[in-house]
């Protein structure tokens, strides 16, 4: 009787762990990358951009380049590109905060 209890007690402690790794804000984090890098594959034909880019030395027509292909894309793609710098941009500043956090403790 007393081992039945204790396995039904640990069911339910493992099951909480799993849900909060499931759950967690790293987690999510992936799960976010993942969609969208998802939806690139599926709404962006990289290949095609790939051989239409200029130079990587050639800035100005570079940066035209990025900037008319995603003016001119459709919809979704467009949600998808900047959605995607976006979390980019959230895992750049969670990053820089979390090595500041930890320089507050070593210095």
């Amino acid at each position: 009787m007393d081992n039945i209890f204790k396995k039904r007690i640990m069911r339910r402690i493992y099951a909480i762990y799993i849900l909060r790794k499931i759950l967690s804000r790293t987690a999510f984090k992936i799960y976010i990358g993942a969609a969208l890098l998802y939806g690139i594959k599926v709404f962006v034909n990289i290949t095609a951009v790939a051989n239409n880019m200029p130079k990587w030395s050639d800035t100005i027509g570079l940066y035209n380049f990025m900037f008319y292909s995603a003016m001119n894309t459709e919809l979704a793609a467009q949600f998808i590109i900047f959605g995607f710098a976006a979390f980019v941009i959230w895992i750049v500043k969670d990053t820089i905060k979390s090595i500041f956090a930890r320089a507050k403790y070593i210095f």
